[in-house]
């Protein structure tokens, strides 16, 4: 009995098909890999608009605290909406003085470029505190940003409706567009039913 090796066209038709297999392989793996980058995205950019949205309407539904009924403010809406800096302040009496000067009763929280801030006081001479980063409020990604507080009324608001909109920190590989998730929220103010 002789024994026969595989011929040189044997070979090669072997290695074509391992080839093949691999490249097959290589491309399930990228695609998993660029969907699973995708799918991190979209989870970061979720949670980013909801835990910014759970602070804002938390501190909105505080508003107009006013335990001794001394007349005192809800908020105050955005003095200058053609300045690019969506803002408002919130007005709650949480240690029943009759006045919203102590900390954390006067709350002035605004959009400013791709972050949320707010101060916890009514100085203005007090710093703000980024409270989240990611957020481009441009739901539809045309470049304008959308405001992010819209009070039924300028003067005297019962409802504000929040919207945010964030933005994922990096494009998704697989459509070269940043991923964006946008919360919409209304919120009715106290003493104004």
């Amino acid at each position: 009995m002789s024994s026969r090796g595989f011929s040189l066209i044997e070979m090669l038709i072997g290695l074509l098909v391992l080839s093949m297999a691999a490249a097959g392989l290589t491309t399930v793996a990228l695609h998993n890999a660029r969907l699973n980058r995708a799918q991190q995205l979209l989870v970061v950019t979720q949670n980013n608009a909801r835990s910014s949205m759970e602070l804002i309407v938390g501190r909105l539904r505080s508003a107009g605290w006013d335990p001794l009924n001394a007349g005192l403010a809800t908020v105050a809406t955005d003095p200058d909406l053609a300045d690019g800096i969506s803002q408002i302040e919130i007005f709650a009496d949480h240690d029943e003085d009759g006045a919203t000067a102590g900390d954390g009763e006067q709350v002035l929280i605004r959009h400013v470029g791709d972050r949320i801030e707010w101060r916890l006081s009514g100085d203005p001479s007090a710093p703000f505190s980024v409270v989240t980063t990611g957020i481009s409020n441009d739901a539809d990604g045309d470049g304008v940003t959308e405001p992010m507080f819209d009070p039924d009324d300028a003067l005297n608001p019962a409802i504000v409706t929040v919207r945010i909109t964030a933005r994922s920190g990096a494009a998704d590989a697989r459509t070269g567009e940043f991923i964006r998730y946008t919360l919409t929220n209304e919120v009715v103010l106290r003493n104004r039913l």
